[in-house]
Formats: C-alpha cells, structure tokens, sequence
C-alpha cells in the first residue's frame, strides 16, 4: 500500500467502479473542501454516484462551491459504500486519524491523493507529491490525464483550492505552474473577484473582534524571531464567532517585522490546537512532529492535551529555543 501510483493508473481505476465516496480531512480548508468539490462534479458529470463529506462542516466562506449543499459531516464510512465496485478518494489527508473512520477496507479500492511531505501513503493507489502547491494542483493534474472533459464547475474548485493554499500566490510555495493552471481556469470566464469576496470579503463581526482578541495578546521571544498569540474558548462563545474565523490569524503574526514563525494556539474542550507559520527556509513541520503533528515545512499544526495557559507556556519555550540558531 506504500508505492506511489501513477495519475493514469488512478484515473483507470477510479473510473471502473460505480460509486466514489470522497473523503477530506478533519476541519477543512479551501484545498480540501476545493478539491473535493471539483471531485464531486467530475464524478457526476461522468455518471457516478458521488458521495462526499468529512468530519467537521464546511466553512461557510466555501458554501459558494458547487455541491457542498450535499456534503455530509461523518464520523465513519457508511458500510453500504463499501465493496469492489466502489471507491473511496482520501483528499489532502495526511494520515487516516485526520479523516473519518473506517476508511481501511480490503474490498474497496482506497485512493490517497496529496501533497503533504508527511503522507502516510495508507491507500491502495496513493500518489503525493510534495512539490505541488495544493492537492488541487494534483487533481487538475488528474482530470488532464483522463478522457473526460472538465466539467466548469470543477475549475471553481480547484481555483479555491490553488488561491487558498498559495496565499492568493503569495507563499513560497507559489510556482510558475500554479499560475498557469489559474490562468488556464480564468481563461474560461472564471470570475476571479467573485471567488475572493467569497472567500477574504466575507468575514463577519464577531470574526473581526475575535482577531482583535488575539492582536491584543500577542507577544514576542526575547531575540524577536516568533510572533505567538492564543485564543480561548470563552472568547468564540463570547462574541458568538465559530472556529473559521480564527483561519488567517497566525500568518497575519508572521508579518511582524523580524519575525521568522508564528503561532496561534486555539483552546478548544479538552486540548489546545497549535498552528505554525514560517518564512522561507525555516521549518515548523519538526516543531509540530515533536506534539505528534505535521504539515508542510512552511505551515504545520499539532494539538496539546494541556491547560491553555500551560500550553502557551510550553510553545513559548519551544520557540525561544528554537529559534536560537534562525
């Protein structure tokens, strides 16, 4: 289950069964729901039966894409969806503990399509390629090396899915190629302003207040090279905000001057989510693999089964230490 799959092969296969459920990983993003969405619609538009969904809703920043109004929020796979004739696509998944359960089945082909370093390459067909910028990448990929044409409101997804994961091209993850896929995508009427009032011009009240919030605690390692700040629960239940609208807030910590990394930590019932930032040529996926996380070299997340107030502590000291020799 470890060899890596050409995208040909994924292709042919996938097209043989009946019916896809496809899977993203646990509180989604723009790739993941991205990807997910421009799935869905190539799946229909060939005449499959398309189940998709995850463990945590969809944003409602995303709730403009196509078919999430058929989204289903799952704690495990449902047994009907599984068999021979059925195939199960894992999208922008790392590891199977990020995904709903239930995922592992013999009988049912599993296909893991990412492009995260630290894949655990648990299908049968996985293909991951770390040098994409977003999973979307890899999908459009994907549909290219197929014979069915890309229905219009796949590039709606896969656009979301490049813009979010590059930082409207501002990360350093940002390439030639993610630029010309998105000028091949604009080229067919795509509206470009339209998806990013959805997504950035979109963000509420209580969401504003709540990066107030964090701006107000924010602090510094003695040598000024990380930038960390926290959020606790009583603060979304005090100005009625949701988990989303925390998403933005810990690369806007890495814009202040000298910092080399940031971090938010985010209290949630019974642990504490950490989000890393960097620039370019200093890693945090090691910082996260050290809590049992991952990610990306440039943005990685672990979670802390501590007291808020202890885990601040702890990522402090991590970060003083850490960034010694930055």
């Amino acid at each position: 289950m470890n060899d890596q799959a050409t995208l040909k092969d994924i292709a042919k296969a996938i097209e043989k069964r009946d019916i896809w459920a496809i899977f993203v990983h646990e509180r989604p993003d723009g790739d993941a729901i991205g990807s997910g969405s421009a799935f869905y619609c190539w799946g229909t538009e060939m005449g499959k039966k398309c189940l998709w969904g995850g463990t945590h809703p969809v944003p409602k920043v995303y709730e403009f894409l196509p078919y999430v109004n058929v989204y289903q929020v799952l704690e495990r796979v449902p047994d009907q969806l599984k068999g021979p004739d059925r195939a199960i696509i894992v999208l922008d998944t790392s590891n199977l503990s990020r995904c709903v359960a239930g995922i592992e089945d013999d009988l049912t082909l599993i296909v893991n399509i990412d492009h995260h370093m630290d894949n655990q390459r648990f299908g049968h067909l996985n293909y991951v390629d770390p040098t994409s910028c977003a999973t979307a990448e890899i999908v459009w990929d994907l549909f290219k090396e197929s014979e069915h044409p890309i229905p219009k409101d796949s590039l709606l997804g896969i656009y979301t899915g490049i813009i979010t994961d590059t930082g409207h091209f501002t990360y350093s993850n940002t390439t030639s190629k993610a630029h010309a896929i998105a000028q091949d995508i604009l080229s067919t009427g795509i509206n470009p302003e339209q998806i990013f009032r959805h997504i950035y011009a979109n963000r509420s009240l209580a969401g504003l207040k709540l990066w107030g919030y964090a701006f107000i605690r924010a602090l510094s390692t003695s040598n000024g090279k990380a930038v960390i700040s926290w959020l606790k629960l009583e603060d979304f239940e005090k100005l009625g905000a949701d988990s989303y609208d925390s998403e933005g807030i810990v690369n806007q910590l890495l814009y202040v001057r000298g910092a080399a990394i940031s971090a938010l930590l985010t209290e949630g019932e019974d642990e504490v989510r950490v989000s890393f930032r960097s620039i370019t040529g200093v890693s945090v996926r090691e910082l996260a693999q050290k809590w049992d996380g991952g990610g990306h070299p440039q943005a990685a997340a672990c979670k802390l089964r501590l007291p808020l107030e202890r885990a601040v502590k702890t990522v402090l000291q991590t970060l003083e230490e850490y960034t010694q020799d930055v």
